[in-house]
């Protein structure tokens, strides 16, 4: 005769149920954590989470600076490399310069007091033209055709829908538009400067669009006009392209070069580096050190751990979420 396993079975599934109530409601210990933001700014169009609204942005500074321990990132990488990082440690970044940091993020640091680094691809700052990735959506969304020719070949794009400039949080169905963008994004991003400004060129001919002033760069006076010993300034290559698919040589001028250029538009060296689409390879680690950059920012999105390089340090990625959303995040509970 079988023995019945429903109440053993019912009995383990409530103890783990027990458990994880327990799990939640004891504090986890704080892990020292780099914030990673780009734009402060509503968005209905975000495929890679990068926009987080002003208000959001606000609580969360309000907590980093209440619950946490607000460091530059130069200073987070020094006590990380000593071994001396306080678990509550915090670091803010933002990535690619656009103006809504200059003109939104900014104010409200200085007004809640917290450090933070922005790193600009000096080589782009100043352009009247968007970042390539921002420019393709404009192109892709508002071509009446139906296709678009690249380098001699035919690319068809669906016709257009109301829905396109909507791509939220977690949505799963894509527009034609939509799966039409993303595969030009994925062909594009990891072209060569040279090349990928010849191909844009020719999408540009044949859709001329207008440069959205929400997706805009910051210019050279909006950089020197952040005066605040709280902002500082790290490079972000000079170009913003994808580092490994690089040449050596271009490599090397990418990062090693965009020192100088930084330095020319912000009046500070910049002493800290971040690795545009977080792609980086051992030669770009040894590039950014040789270049006399006291640490260097991937995208592995973590807390910073005692065995992280210097030179490879983790980031965690702030989506347009709450604090509760924030908090989990850091905690590694996403």
């Amino acid at each position: 005769m079988m023995r019945s396993t429903a109440l053993p079975l019912r009995a383990e599934r409530l103890a783990r149920g027990a458990l994880r109530r327990v799990r939640h409601l004891v504090p986890r210990a704080p892990r020292p954590a780099i914030l990673m933001y780009h734009r402060i700014a509503e968005e209905s169009f975000d495929p890679w989470q990068l926009a987080v609204s002003p208000a959001y942005f606000a609580e969360h500074m309000q907590w980093v600076r209440r619950a946490r321990l607000p460091l530059p990132l130069a200073e987070f990488a020094r006590r990380h490399r000593d071994g001396s990082l306080p678990p509550s440690a915090i670091a803010v970044t933002f990535d690619d310069g656009y103006a809504c940091n200059a003109t939104t993020a900014a104010p409200i640091l200085e007004r809640l007091g917290i450090p933070a680094t922005i790193f600009l691809p000096a080589e782009l700052i100043g352009s009247t033209r968007l970042f390539w990735w921002d420019e393709l959506r404009a192109i892709v969304f508002a071509h009446d055709g139906s296709t678009l020719q690249l380098d001699g070949e035919e690319l068809g794009l669906g016709p257009r829908s109301p829905n396109d400039d909507h791509w939220p949080r977690q949505l799963d169905q894509r527009t034609l538009r939509q799966q039409a963008f993303y595969s030009l994004w994925s062909r594009l991003q990891t072209k060569p400067p040279v090349e990928l400004q010849r191909l844009m060129d020719e999408l540009r001919a044949q859709v001329p669009v207008d440069t959205p002033q929400s997706h805009r760069l910051m210019t050279p006076d909006e950089v020197r006009s952040i005066r605040s010993d709280l902002v500082e300034f790290g490079s972000h290559a000079l170009s913003h392209p994808s580092l490994p698919n690089l040449p050596l040589a271009e490599k090397k001028r990418e990062i090693r070069r965009s020192v100088a250029a930084c330095e020319a538009i912000s009046g500070a060296r910049p002493r800290t580096f971040a690795y545009p689409f977080g792609e980086f390879d051992a030669d770009c680690e040894r590039e950014v050190e040789a270049a006399g950059f006291a640490c260097a920012c991937t995208t592995e999105r973590q807390p910073v751990r005692n065995s992280d390089r210097l030179f490879a340090l983790p980031r965690i990625q702030v989506e347009n979420l709450n604090v509760r959303g924030l908090k989990s995040a850091v905690a590694g509970d996403d």
